[in-house]
């Protein structure tokens, strides 16, 4: 069984509302992924962080680990918004994405924020920035189980 087909079957076992909130995880081939879910339905879920770990990428050079930023923003392209790198600090080991254009709604504007570092850890959240508090607060991201099995397949064969 895949790392995404796991992560979602463990998503379905935590349907119970005595699971959520809470933390789904997987292990496939050293590939390991878990969710922080705050609600979950037949068809989709609310999460509010993504962390995903494989040790085929622990200990990149400041490049191969702007490589790997790269490869994912061309690969994931079927969020909200597409994500473009936005800071590479060689010498803390991190690159961040974010959405290229956040969605605005009401004063404040929503965006995807991955983080990569040197010891191959991945962690993917949703920020909304507040206009009038020029304020960064964590928000909920969305997502249906076909889009998370599909983001988990794209993180395992951008990890190889």
């Amino acid at each position: 069984m895949s790392l995404s087909q796991k992560i979602v079957a463990a998503l379905d076992a935590a349907q119970s509302p005595s699971a959520v909130p809470g933390t789904v995880s997987a292990t496939e081939s050293g590939h390991d992924l878990s969710i922080d879910v705050t609600a979950c339905g037949p068809v989709g879920f609310a999460f509010s962080s993504l962390a995903f770990f494989t040790p085929a990428r622990a200990g990149l050079s400041p490049e191969a680990l702007r490589g790997w930023a790269d490869q994912l923003a061309s690969r994931i392209t079927y969020l909200m918004e597409p994500l473009v790198v936005v800071e590479h600090d060689p010498l803390s080991g991190e690159v961040e994405l974010r959405s290229e254009l956040p969605t605005a709604r009401g004063e404040a504007r929503s965006y995807y924020e991955i983080v990569l570092d040197n010891q191959a850890k991945l962690s993917l959240s949703r920020v909304a920035f507040d206009d009038a508090s020029r304020r960064r607060r964590p928000a909920h991201c969305q997502m249906t189980r076909e889009v998370l099995e599909r983001l988990t397949d794209d993180l395992v064969n951008c990890a190889s």
